[in-house]
């Protein structure tokens, strides 16, 4: 099969799994439910399968619920398709003629995609590109990030080489643009290149919005969510808003060290903690706190004061039934409010402590379920909280004294013995028996 069979097979193992990240699901959940191994499942995304079996390809499409349109992505690169004949894309346009870009995956024939939510990954033709060296690619990067939008040559060499750039750094930028625009349009004449995703503007370079990418996939399932959360349907935004947060792979950029601290890459993490709160609203009001809790504590672990993230976690956290976890946040959270900021907690963070304090939270389905099905069983008795110790019935640790009081009983029974009589003494608590002769 040579180069071309290589080539085949990466491009099918990259569109497997960017169809299964937009599923979010794991290759192991991936191959349970294509009746497959998960070894046949890596190799195939690894681009390690030179022949891979159609109906094997089938079973997968059918396990992640592909349209024709994917489908026809996949099965494009078999062996035996036809390469110079690719398929239309497959993400399909939606309604009023704007493009769809929710849907991961690398289709051939669509041009460029560009991922900038996790690792920088770039795809053309559905095969991975390789952008070059770290500053090259934190061009693109930044570009990305700021899609849409002129960013002055001058902003990039700030963020390249912070206050200390060469004297070179003009030529060098205008050198990563061009082999950037020839890696990603390879094959176009110089003037296809001009008019394609990296554009010039002036003295600066713009990334064209209408490029296939992962944050502005991201932003417009957002927008879909928070139009339906605003229509009242709060099951469709939580639909959208998990479909949104499937896109993300990781922290933005995490492979481009120079960039880190950048604001605009900063602010992708702002948008997604923005992005989480509002799904714990829309799951809360259905009742369904489960689906967005893991979310919430790894954002709380990653700002520990964050108050509205905090109060949402409470929220999310008795609404599981895990009350007592709930009160722990809230006062960790208030002890280093003070000890750090020095400040009480907000009005938003002592409302959900007292919804938690008064269990005015709806709990999620299976847990009222439980509750219901516990009610009409009638099965187990109401529990009585016994709080208090039971009463010494005998006296204990009182051997000796014991046997005394016993010998004299034999002197109470003997006729001619008189009247007997027997004291115990002692200060008040030391175990007198409380019994009037």
């Amino acid at each position: 099969m040579g180069r071309d069979g290589d080539q085949r097979a990466q491009c099918l193992g990259a569109l497997i799994s960017g169809y299964r990240r937009a599923a979010g699901l794991t290759q192991d959940q991936l191959a349970l439910r294509a009746g497959v191994s998960v070894g046949a499942v890596r190799d195939l995304e690894q681009g390690r399968t030179r022949r891979p079996r159609p109906d094997g390809v089938g079973r997968l499409a059918d396990s992640l619920c592909l349209n024709e349109a994917q489908r026809r992505a996949l099965t494009s690169w078999l062996p035996g398709a036809r390469a110079t004949d690719p398929p239309a894309a497959s993400r399909p346009a939606t309604g009023g003629g704007e493009p769809d870009y929710t849907t991961a995956g690398h289709a051939p024939g669509a041009e460029v995609q560009l991922e900038v939510l996790g690792p920088l990954a770039a795809w053309r033709d559905g095969a991975p590109v390789k952008l070059g060296p770290c500053r090259q690619r934190a061009v693109l990067g930044l570009l990305a990030v700021n899609h849409g939008v002129t960013l002055h040559r001058d902003s990039i060499i700030d963020a390249l080489w912070g206050d200390h750039p060469p004297a070179s750094a003009v030529t060098m930028v205008q050198s990563y643009v061009s082999r950037l625009r020839r890696t990603l349009h390879a094959g176009r004449s110089r003037a296809q290149r001009r008019a394609c995703v990296l554009e010039a503007a002036g003295p600066g370079y713009r990334l064209r919005a209408g490029a296939e990418l992962d944050l502005y996939g991201f932003g417009q399932a957002a927008r879909k969510a928070r139009s339906a959360w605003a229509d009242g349907d709060a099951a469709a935004a939580c639909d959208l808003y998990e479909r949104a947060l499937a896109l993300w792979r990781g922290d933005p950029l995490a492979d481009i060290e120079i960039l880190r601290g950048h604001p605009a890459v900063l602010g992708l993490g702002q948008q997604r903690a923005a992005v989480i709160v509002d799904y714990a609203d829309a799951a809360g009001t259905l009742g369904d706190p489960d689906r967005v809790l893991p979310l919430l504590q790894e954002l709380a672990a990653r700002d520990p004061l964050d108050e509205r993230v905090h109060a949402r976690l409470m929220v999310a956290l008795a609404g599981t039934g895990q009350q007592a976890a709930a009160l722990s946040v809230h006062q960790q959270l208030s002890r280093r409010l003070d000890l750090e900021l020095g400040v009480r907690p907000s009005a938003e963070l002592a409302k959900a402590h007292e919804r938690v304090l008064r269990q005015d939270i709806p709990a999620s389905p299976g847990r009222r379920q439980a509750r219901v099905s516990l009610r009409a069983s009638d099965q187990a008795p109401p529990v009585v909280p016994r709080q208090l110790p039971s009463a010494v019935r005998q006296l204990a640790g009182r051997t000796a004294e014991l046997d005394a009081l016993t010998l004299l009983l034999a002197e109470v029974d003997n006729p001619g013995a008189g009247t007997v009589i027997s004291v115990i003494g002692g200060t008040a608590g030391v175990g007198k028996p409380n019994q009037e002769n």
